[in-house]
């Protein structure tokens, strides 16, 4: 990891990790629905799904990297090689809120 951070850099290092993470969960949701079909990512058949998906991903990664992980390493003076293992958790529980945001960003705005 230390190897890594040197090399790229620790904002580079994050925001893939965080993409990462995010992929993990869209794999993980699709394993366990509730459809029960149990298959993994299938890029050719849901290419629009997943190209949101990622694009939302990618979006939660540089919020993330931005403005998560510096204040948070700083507030409870963390080792920069802990800065990817929060990016990633950043990115996994990101995608899982995304739709809840989204209801509340939704009801604000029908409220004007």
């Amino acid at each position: 990891m230390e190897y890594l951070i040197l090399t790229i850099g620790l904002k580079k290092v994050c925001f893939i990790f965080s993409i990462i993470g995010g992929l993990f969960n869209y794999n993980n949701k699709k394993v366990h629905s509730k459809k029960g079909n149990g298959r993994h990512i299938n890029w050719l058949m849901e290419r629009k799904k997943a190209r949101i998906d990622l694009f939302l991903n990618i979006c939660i990664a540089i919020v993330s990297v931005e403005l998560f992980i510096p204040p948070l390493m700083a507030t409870f003076d963390l080792h920069t090689t802990f800065a990817p293992a929060l990016a990633f958790f950043i990115g996994f529980s990101g995608i899982r809120l995304m739709p809840a945001i989204e209801q509340k960003i939704k009801k604000t705005l029908d409220k004007f």
